[in-house]
């Protein structure tokens, strides 16, 4: 037999049914419960939701767009064992009928280091021209002799509009443009994420370049390959201001994508009229970036054999 219930005893009710009881004795708590309980599960989804879309979905940043492109185009790290080269930049000029009214070949050589050196030599009706850049400063000679090198490199229609423009001007933008998408890591570049378009019926991505004051005023538009990550173009604001939306930028298709001592350069750089027909076109070939290139390529001076030489070889 059971024993008595003493007046002490606890009572003990099922849960169930003392949940019954405080929703009859208390239904607001009830609908309170409920509310927080469905706002923490609605906050969990959210929460899941946003962390798919940033690690799935979300568009990539300027600076992972970069790195993409950086990484399709053979690596940071075998860019930065680089540490001089030489190529051969031919440029044609055509017509409105694209047939060719001036062919122009010029020899670039760079090397990085305490100077920085540049130098660009080509050939034409005025003689055998050198222009360069060392820690002495601008130089320049045509025909083995000494030339003004601001005078020249105008001469030659070598230097842009620019107030600050400066007698390596062209084969400065012509080593930039060779050496993207590895420049745009250097400091003081500022990249950013500019959405997707279409070009020639494939998705490309849109990467926009600034620079920091005082670095540089000029801007790029470089467009990556989807699929690829190699740049199919470039658009060049010079000097441009930010706000400056009715500057036309100039619009460079790339193409012929080759591997060069470990890297992928472009080897064809086009410019189209409106219309469609073809306005430039600079076409890149005898890319040595391994060979040591010698001090005397960068001198003032050099003997008539070598600046032949390195042209033509």
């Amino acid at each position: 037999m059971p024993r008595e219930l003493l007046k002490d005893d606890e009572v003990r009710v099922p849960r169930r049914v003392n949940q019954e009881i405080k929703d009859l004795v208390d239904p607001i708590v009830l609908r309170r419960t409920i509310l927080w309980r469905i706002g923490l599960g609605l906050g969990v989804l959210v929460g899941l939701g946003l962390l798919t879309w940033y690690a799935f979905m979300r568009p990539p940043t300027g600076k992972a767009l970069l790195a993409e492109a950086v990484e399709a185009a053979g690596g940071l790290e075998p860019w930065r064992l680089v540490e001089g080269g030489t190529y051969t930049r031919l440029h044609t000029v055509y017509d409105e009928d694209e047939q060719p009214v001036r062919v122009v070949t010029e020899r670039h050589a760079f090397r990085y280091g305490d100077d920085g050196a540049i130098v660009m030599e080509t050939t034409s009706d005025a003689g055998h021209a050198r222009i360069g850049r060392n820690n002495d400063g601008y130089w320049a000679s045509l025909d083995g002799e000494e030339a003004d090198p601001e005078e020249l490199a105008r001469e030659m229609d070598l230097m842009c509009e620019s107030d600050q423009c400066t007698p390596t001007c062209s084969m400065e933008l012509s080593f930039y443009r060779f050496s993207m998408p590895f420049k745009l890591t250097d400091p003081g570049v500022i990249s950013t994420h500019g959405g997707t378009t279409m070009l020639a019926g494939r998705t490309a991505s849109l990467l926009q370049v600034g620079f920091e004051e005082g670095v540089g005023g000029d801007r790029w538009t470089l467009y990556i390959d989807d699929e690829t990550k190699l740049i199919r173009k470039i658009e060049y604001y010079e000097n441009a201001d930010e706000d400056a939306v009715d500057t036309p930028p100039q619009e460079i298709y790339w193409s012929d994508h080759r591997i060069v001592d470990g890297l992928v350069v472009s080897h064809r750089q086009t410019y189209y009229r409106a219309n469609g027909t073809k306005l430039e076109e600079y076409v890149i070939k005898d890319v040595d970036l391994r060979t040591p290139v010698p001090d005397e390529r960068f001198a003032r001076h050099a003997a008539p054999s070598l600046q032949t030489a390195s042209l033509d070889g």
